[in-house]
């Protein structure tokens, strides 16, 4: 915007108000643009309103033309609606000014279309205006009695991806939709719509969406630890009996049912699940189920009478929807649900809709038990998604919501049943014929399927709108499992370093039973000649076509070869399926020309290259295809971006669920530190100008639109120092984010860094000990868990008292914002959190302490360290519970000779004795938890890593003494703060845990002294 904005609405309130009414604009392309610009101007004075703690309604009470017209011309035009129009004017401005978008500074209201409806029918009012938002669009009165059509918020669905081979989260909104923020146990992830792909088991995602709502998904519940999919995917509540059907279930440890016997066939886990165990079950006779790992009696019904659900109709196999749902040529019947016992004459009620949507096609009530036709009075064709809401006449709670995607009369007819994997990599090629009645057209009638083409993306027509769908065959592919954790599946030959075959390493390939009826082999080939054969392991549940091959045999052959192929020999064919390499993918990067050319390049086959930016480290990574000289072409902006991070990766480029800073250590890993650099004058953001600094122009941003790039520099200082970064700048982040204060910790949910990132940087700024009095705004505080549920922490600290339940702090006594506040920290701290809050002993005090058992654990062979290990962190749960913290001694326990160069110090010995002396000292309830991380007695200075964990929790406490305002401890925290500060960057989770563990030890000892 070129203009002041103020001006901007001054004189279009003053055209407007001389126009009069609003009128309509289509095809006014002026007057569309100046109205667009004004409510860009209006949403960033609304957002200004809120931050500066301003009514919002005063600044549509200054430009009250401005709002109408601005009202108007999104209630005016179907696509896109008011709330998208909103979206997108509020995205413009935050991209202009970032420090409005924080969520403390504003609240999704300053967008919500209900917000500006009522606003501009009060300034409309106030104008002596007669003008009125049209009935299909007025969200703020009566519903009108005719259907209505305005865009409604789906909640994200959880369901297994394609092939089960993940579990997806379901985003409404398109693919050309704006991201959605999700938070998933407190770390930040950004995606786009249709799905996200959950990395791993989470207790909890909370997904806000473009217009600013946030939904909540409950995933993991820590005492079941079982997941339900029905037959096509969708996840079926666990509030819900199970029904008596085939389910996929995702579980850990072993199934039991009563009643009826189940045949239970295991398929292989799904990415990032490892510890878990895919099930496909069919629960027919069976009246509950549980799994060995489960709470006592935490038993799952299964459905004696009906359960929700379809019944009938016919899905095309060759077709999904584009999160992975089938397709569904011939319509279903629903089934209500009927449990025992319950009265015929509590009938459901059923509407159909379209996603997003707020108007029913077709309303029909039912008997529990009752088979229905929805779609027997919707319009035709039945073409697309849609939505069904089932709820008791009269009430929304409890309302089950299920989904399925219709294309009535759409046939499809593939060439073969089954893709099976080529000799040279890829899959063979297939064809799929399409074919499509009345008005409903397809826009491929054939698809030909190339050999490294999965899918096809296909629209569907009924003459007015379109709809995506994705066309595949059922196919071959392999996957390679690290430390028992699976990686994605492919289809291209996998590239395996060396190095990895000794870490429980196993490949997994997928073929139609059929093709397994002679066992097939997996060799090790080097240059023609076979090495070393391995057949599959046996196991009797699991699906005949999947097949597992342990890697370990092969780590001492391949060893001493450069380049040795994994070969496949199924139905008589030679299959390539992966490649070992000894040596790493490049030796180097050089620029040339109009982007990058590698050096020493060893891997022929197709490549991949993420590249990061060492002066703006916040920017989502460049993924560029690697051509066969060895060229990584490059954007024109990324040619003078400054120095570069490279990540090399076999393949072709997967989206991941969360790419991370890279590890400089990783061989793969190149950096290209002298690259030419010029800044951007075109805005003068925090960003541009931290990038500025960052490579040596200009001083370090302040303020609090700076903060979230203070702790991204803070955290990843190292690196950036490494990369050919600003020298000073890690320390100077540090610096500034101490003087921040409070201000920095409300900032950190800002920065999506992960929970043992934000440790370190806690530790080194000093805001470990912060001492925060009093929760002045919990509302600012509240959103921070989402994120940052650390930082969150401390500046909850003042309230934690009233979680211990004694006399003297009565919860009763807090203002409701307050007792919100408080909801999150069982949450996240756990049940042993709770339980040191309330007064009790620790539940799991000698927990991550290394003693004779990590001594023990020192002294085996790698792959035996990780399996007993492993069952760590396989079910998520409190950042206090015993497996989590026994995750984070184990990431301390993998780094130890590092640490071990930290612990060897005279001065860290000194440390812990000023800080065991310091807790005797009138600390005894501290002075206790100390003393049971100690690690006993040590055998020699070789063992000093064991030392760590205790030196951790002791300066954990003593931070936390001195944030109660103790003024020895603050003296102490300060004086131990650098070797804390190493010490933390090398066990940042072991931090996390030892901060909150200090909070909550020192919080029922100031109780305790109070009582």
């Amino acid at each position: 915007m070129l203009v002041d904005p103020a001006q901007l609405l001054d004189d279009c309130e003053r055209a407007w108000r001389e126009a009069g009414e609003p009128s309509a604009v289509e095809g006014m392309e002026s007057v569309v643009r100046r109205t667009t610009l004004a409510l860009e101007a209006l949403v960033a004075y609304a957002l200004l309103a809120e931050r500066s703690g301003l009514p919002q309604a005063t600044v549509f009470t200054r430009w009250p033309a401005c709002t109408v017209h601005a009202v108007a011309l999104g209630a005016q035009r179907e696509t896109p609606s008011l709330a998208q129009v909103l979206s997108e004017a509020r995205t413009h401005v935050v991209a202009a000014r970032p420090e409005l978008g924080r969520r403390r500074a504003a609240s999704k209201a300053a967008t919500t279309d209900e917000v500006w409806i009522t606003a501009a029918q009060e300034a409309a009012r106030s104008l002596g205006w007669t003008w009125h938002l049209p009935a299909t669009a007025d969200l703020t009165g009566t519903p009108p009695p005719g259907p209505t059509d305005r865009d409604a918020t789906t909640p994200p669905a959880l369901r297994l991806g394609p092939g089960a081979g993940s579990v997806l989260l379901t985003l409404p909104g398109g693919p050309d939709a704006a991201t959605w923020q999700l938070a998933a146990d407190g770390e930040s992830f950004t995606a786009p719509s249709p799905h996200w792909v959950l990395p791993g088991p989470v207790r909890r995602v909370e997904a806000t969406d473009p217009a600013g709502t946030t939904h909540a998904s409950a995933v993991v519940d820590p005492d079941t630890v079982l997941l339900a999919f029905a037959a096509e995917g969708h996840r079926i509540p666990l509030d819900e009996p199970l029904p008596a059907t085939e389910l996929h279930l995702l579980h850990v440890g072993t199934l039991e049912t009563e009643g009826a016997q189940t045949a239970v066939v295991e398929l292989p886990t799904p990415y990032g699940w490892s510890g878990w165990t895919l099930s496909k079950v069919s629960l027919a006779g069976a009246t509950r189920l549980r799994t060995s790992d489960a709470a006592p009696g935490k038993w799952l019904e299964v459905a004696i009478g009906r359960s929700f659900g379809w019944e009938g109709g016919a899905t095309l196999p060759w077709l999904t929807g584009e999160d992975g749902a089938p397709v569904w040529h011939r319509p279903p019947a629903l089934r209500l649900r009927r449990r025992p016992g319950e009265s015929e004459a509590q009938h459901w009620q059923v509407e159909v809709r379209r996603p997003g949507r707020e108007a029913i096609l077709a309303r029909l009530t039912g008997a529990p038990g009752a088979l229905l036709e929805p779609w027997k009075h919707v319009p035709g064709p039945l073409l697309g998604p849609y939505e069904i809401l089932v709820h008791r006449p009269g009430r929304r709670r409890g309302q089950r919501r299920l989904t399925a995607f219709l294309a009535e009369g759409v046939e499809a007819v593939p060439s073969a049943e089954w893709r099976l994997l080529a000799p040279q990599g890829g899959l063979a090629p297939t064809r799929l014929d399409l074919r499509a009645g009345g008005p409903v057209t397809v826009s491929q009638s054939a698809v030909e399927f190339a050999p490294y083409e999965i899918t096809r993306e296909l629209v569907l027509r009924d003459g007015t709108r379109g709809f995506r769908v994705q066309a595949l065959v059922p196919y071959s592919e392999v996957r390679l499992e690290l430390d028992g954790s699976p990686l994605p599946w492919s289809i291209r030959p996998l590239d395996i370093d060396a190095a990895d075959l000794v870490r429980d390493s196993a490949l997994t390939v997928r073929l139609p039973e059929q093709a397994v009826a002679v066992t097939p082999e997996l060799v090790l080939v080097v240059e023609g000649a076979t090495l070393v054969r391995l057949r599959p392991e046996r196991r009797t549940r699991t699906r005949k076509g999947d097949l597992r091959y342990s890697l370990a045999a092969l780590a001492d052959t391949a060893r001493d070869c450069v380049k040795a192929e994994l070969r496949l020999l199924v139905a008589g064919q030679d299959v390539h399926v992966g490649t070992v390499r000894t040596q790493p993918i490049a030796e180097g990067a050089v620029p040339d020309g109009a982007g990058l050319l590698l050096r020493g390049l060893r891997h022929p086959g197709a490549l991949t290259a993420r590249l990061y930016k060492v002066l703006a480290p916040w920017q989502q990574p460049l993924s560029v295809s690697v051509d066969g000289s060895g060229r990584i072409p490059l954007p024109a902006a990324w040619r003078s971006a400054g120095p570069l991070v490279v990540s090399l990766r076999a393949g072709t480029h997967t989206a991941d669920t969360a790419p991370a800073w890279p590890r400089l250590r990783d061989r793969d890993t190149l950096v290209l530190r002298r690259s030419p650099w010029a800044s951007s004058s075109a805005d003068d953001t925090a960003a541009t100008r931290t990038m500025a600094y960052l490579g040596g122009r200009g001083t370090l941003p302040r303020g609090t639109d700076a903060v979230p790039y203070q702790w991204i520099v803070a955290a990843r200082g190292r690196d950036l120092q490494e990369c050919g970064a600003k020298e000073s700048a890690p320390a100077e982040c540090l610096r500034a984010l101490e003087d921040a204060g409070s201000d920095a910790l409300l900032g950190a949910a800002d920065s999506f860094l992960r929970s043992g990132e934000l440790a370190a940087a806690l530790v080194g700024s000093g805001l470990a000990a912060l001492r925060v009095r009093e929760v002045t705004d919990p509302a600012a505080v509240r959103p921070v868990w989402r994120r940052a549920p650390l930082c969150a922490l401390l500046l909850t600290a003042p309230l934690l008292p009233y979680l211990s339940g004694d006399p003297a702090y009565e919860i009763d006594e807090l203002y409701p914002e307050e007792s919100e506040l408080l909801d999150e920290v069982g949450q996240f701290l756990g049940n042993a959190g709770t339980a040191i809050l309330s007064g009790h002993d620790d539940p799991s005090r000698t927990v991550g302490r290394f003693d004779a058992h990590a001594r023990v654990l020192n002294e085996l062979p790698e792959i035996q360290q990780q399996a007993v290990w492993r069952t760590a962190g396989v079910v998520p749960r409190g950042l206090l519970d015993t497996d989590t913290r026994a995750a984070a001694a184990w990431q301390a326990f993998r780094d130890r000779r590092t640490l071990q160069y930290y612990a060897e110090r005279d001065e860290c010995e000194q440390w812990l004795t000023a800080a065991e002396n310091f807790l005797d000292d009138g600390h005894l309830l501290l002075l206790t938890a100390f003393r049971d991380r100690g690690p006993g007695s040590l055998r020699g200075p070789g063992e000093a890593w064991m030392r760590a964990p205790q030196f951790s929790l002791g300066c954990a406490l003593i931070a936390r003494l001195a944030a109660a305002g103790d003024p020895r401890a603050v003296k102490l925290e300060r004086g131990l703060r650098p070797l804390w500060t190493s010490v933390a960057a090398h066990a940042p989770d072991l931090t996390a845990v030892d901060l909150a563990l200090a909070e909550c030890l020192v919080t029922a000892e100031t109780v305790r002294a109070t009582g």
